[in-house]
């Protein structure tokens, strides 16, 4: 009974940030000419999107006993697609294209809040999407395992997500570059490890799993259903 009310509300967020994801694309329809890099957004929202997607189909594996393999690879593939969500909050470097591109003041530019509003509501749905993704295969891993178990495996995605977020940001690589040029991704990994970089991947890291945490005290319901 438990589990159907968890998944219930899972699905329920879930269609909600859809709607809005449907509802930005509207907006963006109507009002694209004050809202730079409207395309991008979307696109980004939609990424954000696909660890929700692969974290529900391994909720879905779970329930229905699938074979471990099939759960670790699309497992696989939604910690390769997760940095998607909170590299969203990068996208915030896009509001100085008012002041870069088009020399416009964005406190006083009555319709640069457009773009403001939109960036805003973009970002919180995308990340979002991905908190919630990580509350699912992360309450998987509670209920089979333990809580203490739980947490690491956030910690130790957050980390990778710090990663991901940084070669997204400075070297433009794209999630699934992992299987299309592997080594090349590699060779500009190992060329970028340097203290800034480092400093970069500890805060975003940070950044996610305080972010995870704050969903998780909003989120959770408080019930005793996990393992210690």
């Amino acid at each position: 009974m438990l589990n159907e009310l968890k998944n219930k509300r899972n699905y329920r967020l879930t269609f909600g940030l859809i709607f809005t994801y449907l509802v930005l694309g509207v907006v963006a329809f109507f009002f694209a000419d004050y809202i730079p890099l409207v395309r991008a957004y979307l696109w980004n929202i939609f990424l954000a999107l696909l660890p929700l997607v692969f974290a529900l189909i391994i909720d879905f594996l779970h329930d229905h006993k699938a074979p471990i393999f099939i759960t670790l690879i699309i497992g696989l593939a939604w910690l390769f697609v997760f940095p998607n969500s909170p590299y969203m909050i990068t996208d915030l470097a896009h509001l100085n294209l008012y002041r870069v591109s088009y020399g416009l003041n964005i406190s006083t530019f009555h319709s640069a809040w457009f773009g403001v509003l939109f960036a805003t509501f973009s970002i919180i749905a995308g990340v979002l999407m991905g908190m919630l993704s990580l509350y699912i295969v992360d309450e998987i891993i509670r209920k089979r395992f333990n809580t203490p178990l739980a947490w690491l495996f956030s910690v130790i995605v957050s980390g990778l997500a710090g990663f991901g977020i940084f070669l997204g940001r400075f070297p433009r690589f794209n999630s699934w570059d992992i299987l299309r040029r592997p080594r090349f991704l590699l060779s500009n990994i190992l060329r970028q490890l340097n203290e800034h970089t480092l400093g970069f991947v500890i805060l975003f890291a940070t950044m996610t799993l305080a972010l995870y945490w704050l969903f998780y005290l909003i989120f959770n319901d408080g019930r005793k259903t996990d393992k210690i």
